[in-house]
């Protein structure tokens, strides 16, 4: 069967396309941000591509390993290194890695600053991570690597999951420590991985 189109039918579908179609000229409306759906006016981000890292297995003895970051000094800065220690991997065993350094010191450029006699409990509440000594544990640090040495551990507690802030203590009570920027954090202040980013290797 033939459909035949009235002219009627044919200036109404005419109406329709030119109502849709786009303007070339006249005066632009805008439109309040608030009022864009779905967070298109959004500026674009896109999550930072991590460093180059090799995995290197903790002198650590244990019966399973996982993986973690840490971060060990070279020369003035510092690098993320993938380690595999011993599990669990919860903070009290990320910090042990840390004082115990990298497998094989001779052939690697990165070492840690933190003595081995380190020893500490790391205790967590609401995101923020104690470092408790039980000594004054700077005073054996050298004065111009002790910024570094507290870098190494905010660095790597704070790349943990859960770990925003990062205090430290000795025998229970505050103390204070060197920023990245070399200002000292008043006793029982928090610091963050910000507070130290400057410092790692470009």
């Amino acid at each position: 069967m033939i459909t035949r189109w009235s002219p009627y039918r044919f200036i109404a579908l005419s109406v329709v396309l030119t109502s849709c179609a786009v303007p070339r000229s006249g005066a632009v409306d805008e439109i309040n941000s608030n009022d864009i759906p779905f967070g298109l006016n959004a500026p674009e981000t896109s999550a930072p591509i991590p460093p180059t890292t090799v995995v290197l297995t903790s002198p650590l003895t244990g019966s399973t390993f996982e993986q973690a970051d840490l971060y060990f000094v070279d020369g003035s800065s510092l690098e993320r290194v993938r380690l595999e220690i011993p599990s669990p991997t919860d903070l009290q065993g990320v910090f042990t890695a840390l004082v115990a350094g990298l497998p094989d010191p001779a052939h690697t450029k990165v070492k840690t600053l933190l003595p081995v006699d380190f020893v500490a409990v790391i205790e967590v509440e609401g995101g923020v991570a104690n470092v408790n000594a039980n000594r004054v544990y700077l005073d054996s640090i050298k004065p111009n690597e002790q910024r570094l040495a507290i870098a190494q551990i905010v660095l790597t507690l704070t790349s943990q999951p859960g770990i925003g802030q990062v205090t430290f203590s000795v025998g229970g009570k505050a103390i204070g420590v060197p920023r990245g920027r070399g200002d000292i954090a008043g006793a029982g202040t928090p610091v963050t991985f910000d507070d130290y980013k400057m410092l790692i290797a470009k």
